[in-house]
């Protein structure tokens, strides 16, 4: 017997050592198989490669003490690409170091923490793992790259970047029941484009339908930066949550408890440098806490203020907007931001004001003359008290009095002295804020998220978030490239108007061969490219029958940049008059600088005599710079036209125009005016370089000018040919020891006028010799082949 029981043990003890083995695979066969054999202590390492295409389910069990694991061999070297995906389903399982990067996952979540609709993760991490730029092509296409099911699980020390279709970052679902207490910690959120319309949100806690439940999540310790998705940056859905000691930055939105009770908005530092439509902290429901977070530099305004306390609608839907009641906003700390937004209307019907809600021993400090607050309703179930604000603050509410006082700056933060803590003090609150954003004791009642004189950073600042494979510099870095969108545009009536209006953040659209037919103009709010299939593929018209011809093709509306290549563009509307401009820069002063960039496109018939230009810039704009290259423009009215600034301070539309082997024909007017008056102390005055360009029958007239230059400081116009503008007798006038004409071809027209030190070198007279009056290419006997600067030929080249 006793051999017997010795022989039972041995193989207990040899299954338990079995049990905690370390599986490598390379492969989603062997993947799957050591997903399905594997025991509590067991560690499944994926091999240091790219996996494409790989839907992984991690359904298994592990135990507290040992749970089962599966890693990348290296963190970060392990990247899923396409439409990888990954599905966790039991109980305690942990996920390390993989990098989901870019991809297209469809409908699909990128990470679910749901095997299937029976198995949801429990007690399972998600640690040390990135997402960057993964998404479908369509923004109204909802996917998550987290979603959160079951229970006690937790996300930490991941990256996620570049989401840009519809769908929060991450989501906590409650559909598997309430009280789920997940953590979300230590997580870098980086930028985030807006989405354009609601579903842009970077966490979501809970839904409209399962709000008046609890959910217990904790998100603390976070690093969101530009999250612009949409005005809810977390956005709370449920109860008892706590979203305490995260550092928000440069984000166009706010921490919003949209529904749900009894939530607590703790520590957190929210900077907004001044960024329009930087938000903070907005309040709706019942039994919501918020206190102890410092915000600064917060612009947004009504909806988007430092602190919104919101109105609700009677007797409102589970979706709709329930009333403040028992509401406290305690102990924060704003500075030089927008006036808090109290009683503020959500929408028609909006009135049911806040109820029994205390706003006690907040401080606020500004460097220059500002509003505290705003009321836009019933503000009398809002109790004020112990909250200080500084001589420059103006404010006319009880419970706030103005003190002179001076804020420090530590850590990047400004803090009350010390020398000025009795002059803070704040009044008794229920419940007590017990420590400040830095965890320090509150030992006395004092106003504001810091005790005076308390230089320690706050806790926002000091939790390391991120993976530890890629830095937060780089991954910003990442940021510009991943934020692209390619969208892919059939042939047809308005199908590009709508592409370009439904764009958000930087766009590729891709055109097809074919006509597209437009009805209106095109106003260019976002940095986009629009590219062809090539200068006699790819045709954009006005299209038949539009009785009001639009004034413009294109019009920058803000956007930084626009690009428009291969492609063919005519400004004729057949019985009406031609469109004015193929390009405008806005038509309002704006201090937005923008580039605009046209290669290899052909433009015809932008003939409007009525004042109309390929290109017109309005007064008090700006560009960087304006690029026409391999451009064809003919029959127009005018070419480029930036002579709009009169006043004598020198101002100037253009810091550098750049025309490199285009031609300009039939031209009634001038090709290029590009002018300034006086000077403008501190800048260049402007830069323009024409290189390889044919200018023909432009501005045929007795007073014409091909060039307009005058007060631009610095001209190279070279390896070019004016042709045939016969009655044209200056056809350049150049001034200044910057402005400069060489190697040139003038035939059958005017001369070029020279003063104030400007130079004209190797000017010829010669015959171009032209093989195509089409094309602009030259004869084999011609002396322009191959006479250029650059030893290709004067004129087009290839």
């Amino acid at each position: 017997m006793k051999i017997r029981v010795n022989i039972i043990i041995w193989f207990v003890l040899c299954f338990a050592f079995a049990k905690a083995q370390n599986i490598p695979v390379d492969n989603s066969q062997s993947l799957n198989a050591a997903i399905k054999k594997a025991v509590p202590g067991d560690t499944i390492i994926m091999a240091d490669q790219e996996w494409r295409d790989i839907d992984i389910k991690f359904k298994s069990n592990g135990t507290a003490d040992k749970p089962v694991v599966l890693r990348a061999q290296t963190p970060g070297k392990v990247k899923l690409t396409g439409s990888s995906s990954l599905r966790i389903g039991g109980d305690y399982l942990e996920v390390h170091g993989l990098w989901f990067d870019g991809g297209d996952t469809g409908k699909n979540n990128v990470i679910r923490f749901e095997a299937d609709s029976d198995t949801p993760a429990r007690y399972s991490r998600l640690t040390n793992c990135a997402i960057i730029g993964v998404g479908p092509e369509q923004r109204d296409i909802t996917s998550y790259y987290v979603a959160l099911h079951g229970k006690n699980n937790r996300v930490d020390h991941c990256a996620f970047l570049g989401k840009t279709n519809k769908g929060p970052t991450v989501a906590v679902r409650l559909k598997n029941g309430a009280d789920n207490q997940h953590r979300i910690d230590h997580n870098y959120f980086g930028e985030r484009i807006p989405l354009g319309f609601n579903g842009g949100e970077t966490i979501r806690i809970g839904t409209s339908t399962y709000s008046m439940e609890s959910s217990r999540t904790i998100v603390e310790n976070n690093f969101f930066e530009k999250c612009n998705g949409e005005i809810e940056i977390i956005s709370i859905k449920s109860g008892n949550n706590i979203v305490r000691n995260n550092l928000i930055l440069e984000s166009e939105g706010t921490i919003t408890l949209r529904h749900g009770n009894n939530n607590l908005i703790d520590g957190n530092v929210i900077i907004g440098n001044n960024v329009p439509k930087s938000g903070g902290i907005r309040m709706i429901n019942k039994g919501n806490i918020v206190q102890n977070n410092i915000l600064i530099g917060i612009k947004g305004k009504e909806y988007r203020a430092p602190l919104v306390i919101m109105n609700g609608i009677p007797n409102t839907e589970l979706n709709g907007y329930h009333q403040v009641e028992n509401g406290i906003i305690q102990n924060n700390t704003i500075i030089n931001s927008a006036p808090v937004a109290l009683a503020i209307n959500s929408r028609k019907g909006a009135d049911a004001a806040p109820l029994n809600t205390k706003f006690l021993n907040n401080l606020f400090y500004s460097n220059d003359r500002s509003l505290v607050a705003a009321a836009f309703g019933d503000v009398t179930g809002i109790h004020m008290d112990g909250n200080v604000a500084s001589t420059f603050v103006i404010q006319d509410f009880k419970g706030i009095k103005t003190i002179d006082f001076k804020m420090t700056a530590v850590n990047g933060i400004a803090v009350p002295s010390r020398e000025f803590d009795s002059l803070l003090v704040g009044v008794k609150t229920k419940p007590k804020v017990r420590v400040d954003a830095t965890g320090t004791l509150r030992s006395n009642l004092r106003a504001g998220a810091v005790v005076p004189g308390n230089f320690k950073p706050p806790l926002a600042l000091v939790s390391e978030a991120g993976v530890s494979f890629i830095s937060i510099a780089e991954m910003r870095a990442i940021a510009e490239k991943v934020s692209e969108v390619v969208v892919k545009v059939a042939p047809g009536e308005r199908t590009l108007e709508k592409a370009i209006k439904n764009t958000i953040g930087p766009t590729t659209i891709i055109l097809e061969e074919g006509i597209y037919s437009l009805s209106k103009g095109n106003k260019i709010a976002n940095e986009i490219t629009i590219k062809g299939a090539g200068i006699d593929k790819t045709f954009i018209k006005i299209a038949e029958n539009v009785e009001k011809t639009p004034q413009y093709i294109f019009r920058m509306d803000g956007s930084k940049s626009l690009t428009v290549q291969d492609v063919s563009i005519d400004g004729a509307n057949e019985g009406n008059d031609a469109v004015k401009y193929a390009f405008t820069s806005p038509n309002n002063a704006t201090t937005q600088v923008y580039n605009l960039f046209v290669h290899n496109v052909r433009l015809d018939n932008f003939n409007n005599s009525d004042g109309g230009a390929v290109y017109k810039a309005y007064k008090g704009t700006k560009a960087d710079t304006i690029s026409f290259s391999n451009t064809h423009i003919k029959n127009a009215f005018r070419g480029l036209n930036l002579s709009y600034e009169k006043s004598s301070d020198g101002k100037y539309n253009a810091e550098n125009i750049m025309i490199f082997n285009s031609s300009f024909t039939d031209i009634e007017e001038f090709a290029i005016n590009y002018s300034r008056k006086g000077k403008e102390l501190g800048t260049t005055g402007g830069n323009l370089l024409i290189d390889h360009c044919v200018f023909y029958r432009v501005d045929d007239s007795e007073k014409g000018r091909i060039i307009k230059v005058q007060g631009i400081e610095n001209v190279s116009i070279k390896n070019s040919i004016i042709d045939n503008s016969r009655n044209t007798e200056s056809i350049i006038q150049l001034k200044g020891a910057n402005q400069k004409i060489e190697n040139c071809v003038i035939y059958n027209s005017g001369k070029v006028k020279i003063t104030g030190g400007a130079s004209d070198n190797n000017i010829l007279r010669t015959n171009p010799k032209w093989g195509s009056l089409e094309s602009f290419s030259l004869k084999s006997n011609s002396e322009l082949l191959n006479a250029g600067t650059d030893q290709k030929n004067i004129g087009l080249i290839k």
